[in-house]
């Protein structure tokens, strides 16, 4: 599509604020950004489309997500260029979606692939590990990489060099496992465990081996603890009534359920294993359950095999803030299978792609480093705007006038700010409950905020 380009002043005199390129070990906690240094450069828009590549996967916990953000994706894509004309004078580029079919796939020759097709930043939904073994390449190729779905900590590890290019928009496991630790501190129920007491099962993952870290370095000097640890193959929970009686030789005052859909069946077999003579549980175990495992239960055939209410006292959650109309019409036009399957993570794959192309707006460039450290400050900025058409306005019509405008976008996912390592600081997520009949209750969101 041919896109008139907006007539920008250019060859502007010495002293004039440019955009520079700031350091991502700069970046202060959730404040705006340093400003960029002075130059004698001109400020204009620079004459290339912007490219972004995309990796998902279609197995583990990821593989319930994968049709909800590369849809998502594709329409930010179109907002980006039909409805709003798109950026630099060109259309944003999305290209191909490449989607990981099983674990351990070496993802070098695509990033190399991506590079060289332009891309110079990606939009990831794979797993930690994944993510982990690809980051030499990314870095290599220079690609700034914003993460819509990992939480977990190995990420941050002091040994995997990100360049400071990687941003991560979901809350990661230090501010979950926070959240689940001060529930079970609070336990004040006489048919629960004592307080500051949990029991974990997990899929066993990089994701889950770190959320069990983040919960016992948050509980143990509190005087909480870790009273049952299980892990399990992914997808494969195996002899749910050994694991029911694990859980029951010590009543935990919170269950941390890290898993898929499995989490339903062992709920179920959990609570009937309360019950007394005249059905009524003994004990109640409050539930934390995973975004894999935060469904509508009554619409799959294992709900005929539930025991009634046995989902009464579990909290599933979701990240980010509440569906809109607009979000919800947008999503159904394109499958009213997510009607059954829900929008999980399809909020953090439309604004990443809008928080790419205003970063681009922001540094006036297309550079992944300058893409990076530019992705932060579109967040915290002046001008609050909640779309992209009118975070550009603002940018636009400042550099139109010789000058600077910064923005503050609030999207689809609420309002966000990254931390020192650029992983989610302030932000929103969903917390949602069953009937008796096992339907998911609507969500309510709640905003969250990292310790650091």
């Amino acid at each position: 599509m041919a896109i008139t380009r907006r007539d920008l002043v250019r060859g502007l005199g010495a002293g004039i604020l440019g955009v520079g390129v700031m350091s991502g070990c700069g970046r202060g906690r959730g404040g705006d950004p340093p400003s960029p240094a002075p130059t004698a450069e001109a400020l204009e828009e620079p004459d290339i489309p912007l490219v972004i590549g995309q990796l998902g996967a279609a197995y583990g916990r990821m593989a319930a997500f994968e049709e909800a953000i590369a849809v998502s994706l594709e329409e930010a894509r179109i907002d980006v260029n039909a409805r709003w004309e798109g950026l630099f004078g060109h259309e944003a580029v999305l290209l191909e979606r490449h989607v990981m079919q099983e674990p351990g796939e070496d993802l070098t020759g695509v990033i190399e692939e991506l590079a060289g097709a332009g891309a110079t930043c990606l939009i990831t939904s794979i797993d930690e590990e994944s993510l982990i073994a690809a980051m030499p390449a990314i870095v290599a190729a220079g690609m700034a990489v914003i993460d819509v779905f990992t939480s977990g900590m190995s990420v941050r590890a002091d040994d995997v060099q990100t360049s400071n290019l990687l941003m991560r928009l979901s809350p990661d496991d230090t501010i979950l496992a926070a959240r689940y630790s001060e529930i079970a501190l609070g336990a004040e129920s006489d048919r629960g465990g004592a307080p500051g007491t949990v029991a974990f099962l997990s899929e066993d993952t990089a994701q889950g081996r770190s959320l069990l870290h983040e919960l016992e370095f948050y509980l143990n000097p509190r005087s909480g603890r870790i009273v049952s640890e299980q892990f399990y193959a992914v997808g494969e929970i195996g002899d749910i009534g050994a694991r029911v009686e694990a859980v029951l030789q010590e009543p935990p005052a919170l269950l941390v359920l890290n898993g898929g859909q499995e989490s339903a069946p062992f709920l179920s077999a959990l609570y009937e294993a309360t019950l007394d003579e005249g059905n009524r549980p003994t004990i109640e175990i409050p539930a934390r359950l995973s975004p894999a495992a935060t469904v509508d239960y009554s619409q799959l055939p294992l709900a005929e095999d539930l025991v009634p209410k046995c989902l009464a006292s579990a909290t599933g959650y979701q990240p980010g803030g509440e569906i809109s109309e607009e979000h919800v019409a947008m999503m159904l036009n394109r499958s009213s299978d997510f009607l059954r399957t829900g929008y999980a993570y399809s909020q953090q794959g439309y604004d990443a792609f809008i928080m790419a192309c205003l970063a681009a707006q922001h540094a006036l460039s297309v550079k992944g480093t300058a893409l990076a450290a530019a992705v932060p400050a579109i967040l915290t900025g002046s001008e609050s705007c909640t779309d992209y058409e009118g975070c550009r306005r603002v940018m636009q019509t400042a550099l139109e006038a010789k000058g600077r405008a910064t923005v503050a976008y609030t999207g689809r996912m609420g309002k966000l700010e990254l931390g020192p390592q650029s992983d989610a600081r302030v932000g929103t997520l969903r917390s949602y409950s069953w009937s008796a009949a096992h339907e998911l209750e609507d969500g309510e969101a709640t905003a969250f905020e990292s310790a650091e």
